[in-house]
C-alpha cells in the first residue's frame, strides 16, 4: 500500500497506519534536521500553495518543508485578489491550470469542502490547507504527533478541548483522531459553540463517548466535582427536521450548572487529571456580529494562576493563532507547548510531502475503508450554507447514505434528512 498520489482532505482519508507512518517518518526527518543533514528527497519537485485565506503557519510551515527536502515553492498567498479568481475563475479552472505546473498543491479556501471539489479536478496530490469551518488535517497530523512525541502515545490519553468547538476547524480533524485512537475526550464550550452535529454523528460510528460541559462552578477540595445543577438534555441532543442538525441519539454526556463562565477552579480540576488541554480562539471571521458576546465573547481563560496546582507534566496545546483565551505568561511554563507544537509542522509536513509525492515509500498493509456514494439523490441539496457545492454551479451534490433517512454531504459532511 503506498500513499503517493494521494490527497489529504479529510484525517479520515488516512488509515490509522497510515497516519503512524506519517508521525514515523516525521521522527526521522526531525532527527536528520537537528543533525543539519540536507535532504535531497524532492529535488526537482515543485510545491505550489494557494491559500484563499490568511495562514503564517499552515503556509510557511509547507514552503519550509518543500525547501527543506530540496524542492522548489510557488506560493499564492491571497489569492482571491492577486489570482484570476478574483477576475471569477471557479476552483475547478484554476486547479486545472496549476496542476500543469505543480507536483503538490496546498490549499486553504474560506467554503466547506472545497479542496474535495479542488481534489477532483487535479491530477497531482492536493492537500488541505484549511476548508472553511470543515476541516485541517496536517494541523491535526501535527497535533498528533506533538502529543505522541511529549506524552509517549495518543492512545489512552485524557484530552480536553476547549473553546470554539463549533467553527474551529482544527478540533473538528483533531477529536475524529482521537476518537479513531481511543483517546478519552472532554468537550468545553460555551452555549452554542459546542461540536457541530456532523461531527458528532462521525464521532457516534467509532462509538465514541464524549464528556461535555457547557460550564461549571463549585470544584470541592479533594478533587470532586460537585454539580447544583442536574443533568439535562441539550438543545443539540434533541432530534431535529432541519438539514446538517441532531440525530436519534447521542453518545454524549452534557453536564451544565447556570453560570456561563468557566470558573478557575474546574480549570484547576481539569489539569489535575488530564494528559492534554487543547484551547482553541472564538473564530470570529465565521460568525455573524449579532453572534458574538457573553461567554462566547470572553473566550475561557487559562493563566499562570491556573496552572499552578496543575499536574507537573499537563501539555497545554493551542493551534494559534490565539486571542484572549491564552495569556502571555503562561508561554514560559513548561507545559505550554504550542510553539514547540507549531515547529513540529515543519518535520510533520516534511513527511507527508514525501510520501504522497512518493519520495519515501509508505510501509503500510491497508488504506482507509471506502464508502459508496448514494444513489438516486438527484435534486437534493445541502443544506449547509457555506458547502462550496452552494457556491460553484458546476459542482454536483453527492452524499453517502448513513441510512435511509439520512444522508451526508460528500464535499463538507453536512446530514441531511430526506423523507
Amino acid at each position: 500500500m503506498t500513499l503517493a498520489g494521494r490527497h489529504l482532505i479529510s484525517i479520515n482519508d488516512f488509515s490509522n497506519e497510515e497516519i503512524e507512518a506519517v508521525l514515523n517518518l516525521a521522527d526521522e526527518m526531525s532527527s536528520a534536521l537537528e543533525k543539519g543533514k540536507r535532504l535531497e528527497l524532492c529535488q526537482g519537485k515543485e510545491l505550489y500553495t494557494v491559500f484563499y485565506e490568511p495562514s503564517t503557519r499552515t503556509r510557511s510551515s509547507f514552503e519550509t518543508a518543500m525547501h527543506r527536502l530540496g524542492g522548489t515553492v510557488v506560493s499564492h498567498a491571497e489569492a482571491q485578489v492577486t489570482s484570476s479568481v478574483a477576475k471569477g475563475e471557479s476552483i475547478a479552472d484554476t486547479i486545472r491550470v496549476l496542476e500543469r505546473y505543480a507536483d503538490v498543491i496546498v490549499m486553504r479556501h474560506p467554503l466547506d469542502g472545497s479542496t474535495r471539489l479542488a481534489a477532483e479536478h487535479s491530477s497531482v496530490p492536493v492537500i488541505s490547507g484549511g476548508d472553511g469551518a470543515h476541516e485541517h488535517p496536517t494541523q491535526t497530523l501535527l497535533d498528533l504527533y506533538t502529543i505522541r512525541k511529549e506524552k509517549g502515545a495518543i492512545r489512552g490519553k485524557s484530552v480536553a478541548l476547549c473553546g470554539d468547538l463549533r467553527h474551529g476547524r482544527t478540533v473538528h480533524s483533531l477529536v475524529i483522531a482521537l476518537a479513531r485512537f481511543e483517546a478519552k475526550i472532554t468537550c468545553i464550550a460555551p452555549p452554542d459553540f459546542g461540536l457541530p452535529d456532523h461531527i458528532r454523528d462521525i464521532l457516534k460510528a467509532y462509538r465514541c463517548k464524549l464528556t461535555e460541559y457547557e460550564s461549571l462552578e463549585d470544584i470541592v477540595a479533594e478533587g470532586s466535582l460537585v454539580l447544583h445543577q442536574p443533568r439535562v438534555e441539550s438543545r443539540e441532543s434533541r432530534v431535529e427536521s432541519r438539514g446538517g442538525r441532531g440525530t436519534p441519539e447521542r453518545s454524549v454526556s452534557r453536564l451544565q450548572t447556570p453560570n456561563s463562565r468557566l470558573q478557575t477552579g474546574f480549570m484547576s480540576f481539569l489539569l489535575e487529571n488530564l494528559d492534554v488541554l487543547y484551547f482553541t480562539r472564538l473564530q470570529r471571521e465565521r460568525l455573524p456580529t449579532r453572534e458574538i458576546g457573553g461567554a462566547a465573547e470572553e473566550s475561557y481563560r487559562i493563566n499562570r494562576q491556573l496552572l499552578e496546582k496543575s499536574r507537573d507534566d499537563a501539555l497545554i496545546m493551542h493551534p494559534l493563532p490565539r486571542t484572549g483565551e491564552l495569556a502571555y505568561e503562561v508561554d514560559h511554563d513548561k507545559r505550554a507547548a504550542y510553539f514547540r507544537q507549531a515547529g513540529y509542522g515543519v518535520p510533520v509536513r516534511m513527511a507527508l510531502i514525501a510520501l504522497l509525492l512518493g519520495a519515501v515509500e509508505a510501509r503500510v498493509s491497508e488504506g482507509p475503508k471506502e464508502t459508496k456514494l448514494a444513489k438516486d439523490v438527484c435534486g437534493v441539496r445541502c443544506l449547509n450554507p457555506r458547502c462550496v457545492t452552494n457556491a460553484e454551479c458546476y459542482a454536483a451534490a453527492k452524499f453517502y447514505q448513513v441510512n435511509p433517512q439520512l444522508l451526508r454531504c460528500y464535499y463538507c459532511d453536512w446530514m441531511v434528512r430526506v423523507v
